[in-house]
């Protein structure tokens, strides 16, 4: 179970789209249970962030400058273990999330998913689930 700070889910958003990361957001405190600690716009910053915040979940846009999300999955699941990614897509077929998936992310989402999908994704996924 990722859920540190009495239950509370920490999650870093990492996405190049300011307006979208503000979307996230928004959805994402309106859950009591959730708290954001953190957003990247590319993937050397949400390298950085993981790094210094030590999120519960890791929301990581499939396509954004930088590094590649399977890298960047490589590289935390050696560091920081116990971060869960998810990927955030606008598409469900991809090579670099297939590449992320086998690198140890634990599940996808489109950007077409409704709101409270996406906050009981990262439910489950801090469940372990």
């Amino acid at each position: 179970m990722a859920k540190q700070n009495g239950g509370t889910i920490r999650v870093l958003i990492a996405d190049d789209h300011p307006v979208t990361r503000k979307g996230i957001r928004t959805i994402l405190e309106e859950a009591l249970d959730i708290k954001v600690v953190g957003e990247a716009k590319d993937g050397v910053e949400a390298k950085q962030m993981v790094a210094k915040l030590r999120p519960d979940i890791l929301l990581l846009d499939l396509v954004m400058p930088g590094l590649r999300p399977f890298e960047i999955e490589k590289w935390i699941r050696t560091n920081y273990p116990k971060t869960i990614t998810l990927i955030l897509t606008a598409h469900d077929r991809d090579y670099y999330l297939a590449e992320a998936i086998k690198a140890g992310a634990v599940g996808f989402l489109t950007k077409e998913e409704a709101p409270q999908q996406l906050v009981e994704a990262i439910r489950r996924a801090a469940r372990g689930v």
